[in-house]
């Protein structure tokens, strides 16, 4: 079996380890469905009470999508979202433990997870403006939601990676830490969570997870997913992908 993802569990903390930091933890589709297999196997109750998410490493906690596998597969971009999704839907509250850089999709995997604490030397944002894309409907609400529409037109607009203060600034992030610390602040967190009763946390994960997903019918759902599907159409998506390898800037011609 492959080792793109590792799961450790110790006295109800489960660490999940994005395992490919020769890529700086990228997500490519055999990541996405390792991720999706873990989370979706969480059951209220049981012996994991906390997960913690990380990447493996010192250099991110994961630099967004492997852009050259995901684009390649057909379904590579939702089969990342399922992923994502898969977190959100975990029964356990999720630490995302954050250092190096957590961007693009890595950003938004981050957001995902119920709290995150991030180190001071981090930088963190999402940029699929700079590869012509339009990006997933439900995704983009989860940042509403999480930061106000005010700061997600400034993260997704701009496609910046921002310092860790900014970023708690905006209210992407919960905690600010010395790069030293964050190991040990992560884990003092789990453990304080872990003691508490996991069926009510579930329950109220449950009930503040149905909020999130009240304010979208499934027709508009279904019309800014089919917005997004379009972009990836584009000759601008082309020029972006090719000048992200080429670690160019892209030249977009608004087509």
């Amino acid at each position: 079996m492959s080792n793109v993802l590792l799961v450790d569990k110790k006295d109800y903390i489960c660490t999940v380890s994005i395992n490919r930091p020769e890529r700086r933890n990228a997500l490519n589709p055999e990541v996405a469905h390792r991720l999706s297999e873990t989370f979706n196997a969480i059951r209220p109750g049981g012996d994991v009470r906390v997960i913690v998410l990380r990447g493996a490493g010192d250099k991110a906690f994961c630099a967004g999508a492997d852009l050259e596998a995901v684009i390649g597969e057909a379904d590579g971009g939702n089969v990342l979202q399922r992923a994502i999704e898969s977190v959100i839907g975990c029964p356990c509250p999720v630490i995302a433990m954050i250092y190096g850089y957590a961007v693009g999709a890595g950003c938004d995997l981050a957001a995902a997870c119920d709290l995150r604490i991030i180190a001071d030397s981090a930088r963190i944002g999402i940029n699929p403006v700079k590869l012509g894309l339009v990006y997933f409907p439900k995704a983009i609400e989860r940042f509403i939601s999480l930061i106000g529409i005010g700061y997600t037109k400034e993260l997704f607009f701009t496609g910046r990676f921002f310092t860790a203060e900014r970023a708690k600034e905006m209210g992407l992030v919960h905690y600010v830490v010395p790069t030293k610390e964050l190991e040990a602040t992560t884990y003092a967190l789990a453990q304080e969570i872990a003691d508490n009763s996991p069926l009510a946390i579930a329950g109220m994960k449950s009930i503040i997870n149905k909020h999130l997903y009240a304010r979208m019918s499934p027709e508009e759902i279904a019309e800014m997913q089919a917005l997004m599907e379009s972009s990836w159409q584009t000759e601008d998506v082309q020029e972006g992908v090719k000048a992200f390898v080429e670690k160019r800037k892209p030249q977009f011609k608004g087509k």
